[in-house]
């Protein structure tokens, strides 16, 4: 329903210019409408409208909606959290490098040599065959004190848990095997022996074996063979060239011959049931050529 026009009436006091005298301007608001009516007449005449605008039935603002609100906002106030600056984190150190142990054709020992710097560490890795008796050194200049290692296996098998820098022990599958290296003593120069012996095995019911070899002057290889307590160990050394001598002890570190002679043959009693240790050295400035002979009745 359309409401009732607004009027608005004027008294102009400035002249009209048609009528030449004091005259009514009437102007009209439709409330639906933006469009404006004008009435303008003179003394006794009747007000002509004119319309001003479009079309007065369309549709015009709502008047009595609400005016829009404000708030006020000040502009010393963060209108966001600032950012906080990041905490710098300390990097761990890399880890070393692995380096391989590698034994030279036809040998039982291997050495290696590096510097540990203070804080630091040296890893390396080794393949051994389930069984082997292995011997580990680590030595600061001439003592071995200030450096510890352990041992463990690629399967994660601990073989010697981090402690004195000598081991000897026998490793319990065919695997690789990690040595860690790390020192105490700051940094420092160091050197480390690996012996992995040739182990001699009897045949099924035999009561001997028998090893034969080839070295050149001042080397050395090992052996090692396990038996009883009260066991009677035989070696008989003999050579086709050459000279050599025999070093015999347990894997306790008990010497059973300690090879001061050279061709001296060893035949005794075994104090005690573990893997026993047979270095032969060739002596003198010439190639040695050796057999051994080990012979070990049952009890």
């Amino acid at each position: 329903m359309r409401n009732r026009p607004l009027s608005i009436i004027l008294t102009l006091v400035a002249p009209v210019l048609l009528a030449g005298c004091r005259g009514t301007l009437q102007i009209g608001l439709d409330s639906e409408s933006p469009a404006v009516t004008a009435e303008i007449a003179g003394p006794g005449a009747t007000a002509t409208p004119t319309t001003l605008g479009p079309d007065p039935v369309a549709t015009a603002p709502n008047l009595t909606a609400a005016p829009p609100t404000w708030t006020a906002t000040s502009s010393l106030e963060p209108t966001s959290t600032p950012a906080a600056y990041p905490t710098r984190t300390p990097m761990p150190p890399p880890a070393p490098a692995v380096e391989r142990i590698r034994f030279a054709p036809g040998t039982t020992q291997a050495t290696v040599e590096g510097s540990l710097p203070d804080g630091g560490r040296a890893i390396y890795v080794m393949g051994v065959a389930e069984g082997q008796f292995i011997e580990m050194n680590a030595a600061v200049g001439t003592t071995g004190r200030g450096l510890r290692f352990s041992i463990v296996g690629a399967d994660g098998i601990v073989v010697r848990p981090l402690g004195e820098a000598h081991v000897r022990t026998v490793v319990p599958s065919t695997q690789d095997y990690y040595v860690e290296l790390v020192s105490d003593a700051g940094a420092v120069d160091y050197r480390m022996s690996v012996l992995i012996p040739v182990r001699i095995r009897f045949a099924p019911g035999a009561i001997s074996a028998e090893v034969a070899g080839s070295l050149a002057a001042g080397d050395v290889r090992h052996y090692v063979l396990r038996a009883l307590a009260g066991q009677r160990m035989l070696v008989i050394p003999r050579t086709t060239r050459g000279k050599i001598d025999l070093v015999i002890s347990g894997a306790d570190g008990q010497v059973l011959l300690s090879g001061r002679v050279a061709g001296s043959d060893f035949d005794g009693v075994l104090p005690t049931t573990q893997d026993y240790l047979v270095s032969v050295r060739a002596e003198g400035v010439s190639r040695a050529e050796y057999t051994l002979e080990i012979t070990i009745p049952p009890l």
